[in-house]
């Protein structure tokens, strides 16, 4: 345990800096050429969600504290497609209507579908967090059970409940302790039927003892929490078979978990590159 407000660093792991600014141009163009299908293809805005998360990581490895507006331009504009799957699942018209970016697109409601599974809502959760869309959130919260296991997706025994806690913390609600001690006990490697032990011990436990420091504990645990998360983070990513994964350049899940602890008056005493300050901080979304 540690004691004081000492500031604790991890670096991030090497990263082809080069290359990532080549992939930022490239999936942009990917993006903007699969956007002119997404009213007519309904799976066209899959395309976009997955290209504009890859893009919006691969900027942060070219602006680590993400200071730039193209970055944070990015972020939402990520969080939006993410979430605009989840929108189209439920409604009872033809086409919903959703901005992505700059404009309003008609999008082909689809009802419960393969593209919008649990894992694809938590991610979505997270980016709602991170860019502090209140509107995304409250959306993402509405998203009903049945829906997600709709999706046909084969997941992990932690995932349903896991989803359940963040749907009530985010609205609000409480969290009765067994629903998240459940996610805790169900991400032990023994429990895995699809993931490897790596996986349970590195990404999917960590978020899941965060909040729970959120909830129960205190500043000091929940600095020690987060520290182990980004910690396993890195250790996970930096593998040689995942370095050069952009989905490892950004602590998606300790960074939402990080916000919502910093929402909660705890302070944060932990410095990446895998939390970006001015997302941590919520620079943007003030302004």
């Amino acid at each position: 345990m540690r004691t004081g407000n000492t500031m604790h660093e991890i670096p991030r792991h090497e990263i082809n800096v080069e290359f990532a600014r080549t992939q930022v141009d490239t999936l942009q163009r990917l993006i903007e050429s699969a956007l002119e299908d997404v009213e007519t293809d309904p799976d066209a805005l899959s395309a976009v969600r997955r290209r504009a998360l890859m893009r919006f990581e691969y900027l942060t490895a070219l602006d680590p504290a993400a200071g730039k507006e193209e970055t944070w331009q990015a972020a939402v504009f990520a969080s939006q497609t993410a979430s605009a799957v989840f929108a189209r699942t439920s409604k009872a018209e033809d086409n919903i209507h959703y901005r992505l970016g700059e404009r309003e697109y008609a999008l082909p409601v689809l009802g419960p579908n393969h593209h919008a599974t649990p894992v694809d809502w938590i991610t979505a959760a997270y980016l709602a967090v991170i860019t502090r869309s209140q509107e995304r959130v409250a959306e993402l919260c509405k998203v009903g059970k049945y829906t997600l296991r709709g999706s046909g997706a084969q997941v992990e025994d932690y995932v349903h409940p896991w989803v359940e806690t963040l749907q009530r913390y985010l609205a609000g609600d409480q969290v009765p302790p067994s629903l998240l001690e459940s996610v805790i006990d169900l991400t032990n490697p023994e429990q895995a039927k699809f993931a490897t032990r790596d996986f349970m011990l590195f990404v999917a436990y960590p978020p899941a003892n965060i909040l729970f420091r959120v909830l129960r504990g205190t500043a000091e645990q929940f600095n020690d929490a987060l520290m182990q998360a980004t910690t396993a983070h890195r250790d996970y990513w930096h593998q040689a078979d995942f370095a050069d994964n952009p989905d490892g350049y950004i602590a998606l899940a300790a960074l939402a978990m990080a916000i919502c602890g910093k929402d909660k008056g705890f302070p944060v005493e932990v410095v990446s590159d895998y939390l970006p300050e001015n997302l941590l901080n919520g620079t943007w979304s003030n302004r």
